[in-house]
């Protein structure tokens, strides 16, 4: 029995898609780094490397958003406490006001010191991040206070809710923590600022337990801050560690042996270059041989 140039070329043909496939099949594994790029690969293996990869794009927002919350929220931190240094600078003024030695002119100069005082503090109010005013409550798209310290945000926040059901504040009621022209910190300013101008030393030393007060509620409401913070940071932490958990788990899932593969990748080519030539070969004999 003899076997004829055709069925020979047919198999060296057949042979030829067998070693292309593969061969296409293991480059696709070294560009993508995996064994299982489509379902057909391995079903199950598939399923489940879809299911990680969902679950590592969730965390992989999570961190993302941690770390703008992270970042708004330490520069509203740093807002807070240059208040505080400024509430600070207003009590000693005030305690050298309510000094009965002190002159006239010199508690008008203090006085504008004070005023000077109340638009820093104003101006924090005024905070916004990423175009967003802060302290303005959900009016986040215009600066809640004017220049005389009246209000006009609202009582509410803004929040972001992670995907473990953690939220975090991120704009706050200014009101509840710097007053208005007539109230908190921002109403007992311009009050000093009145008194000082009137050498009013007996309302210049009221104002002084008013200010400690105010200064309580600024490092209350940094607290507030800070634990948000903290708790942004806590997520950013462990998203990292379970992301570095699910892309080993990817890997050994569905993960390529790279230096097997391009090992096999070279085998492959000198495959396909033998076939190559032998079909070569055969195409140019006569087809003459015939099964018997």
């Amino acid at each position: 029995m003899s076997i004829s140039d055709l069925s020979l070329y047919s198999s060296v043909s057949s042979a030829l898609d067998n070693a292309l496939n593969n061969l296409q099949t293991t480059e696709e594994q070294l560009s993508t780094g995996k064994s299982v790029n489509q379902p057909s690969d391995n079903p199950t293996a598939y399923a489940e490397s879809q299911l990680l990869g969902t679950q590592e794009t969730i965390l992989t927002n999570d961190q993302t958003l941690a770390s703008t919350v992270q970042s708004q929220l330490t520069s509203t931190a740093s807002a807070l406490t240059q208040v505080s240094n400024d509430v600070q600078s207003a009590q000693t003024i005030a305690t050298e006001g309510a000094n009965g030695t002190v002159s006239a002119s010199d508690m008008q100069a203090m006085a504008q010191q004070v005023q000077g005082i109340l638009a820093n503090v104003i101006n924090s109010a005024n905070f916004s991040y990423n175009g967003a005013y802060v302290f303005g409550g959900d009016q986040v798209s215009a600066p809640p206070y004017n220049s005389t310290g009246a209000y006009s945000g609202d009582a509410n926040g803004n929040s972001v809710t992670f995907s473990n059901g953690t939220q975090v504040q991120l704009t706050f009621n200014g009101q509840a923590i710097f007053g208005d022209s007539s109230t908190g910190l921002i109403g007992t300013l311009t009050s000093l600022i009145s008194a000082l101008q009137a050498g009013n030393q007996s309302a210049v030393s009221s104002a002084l337990p008013q200010l400690q007060t105010a200064l309580q509620q600024v490092a209350e409401a940094n607290s507030s801050v800070g634990v948000g913070s903290q708790s942004a940071t806590n997520i950013s932490n462990n998203t990292a560690t379970e992301i570095t958990s699910l892309t080993g788990a990817q890997q050994n899932l569905v993960g390529a042996n790279i230096a097997q593969d391009a090992l096999q990748v070279q085998q492959l080519q000198l495959q396909e270059e033998a076939l190559v030539s032998l079909g070569s070969d055969l195409g140019q004999m006569p087809l003459i041989n015939v099964l018997v």
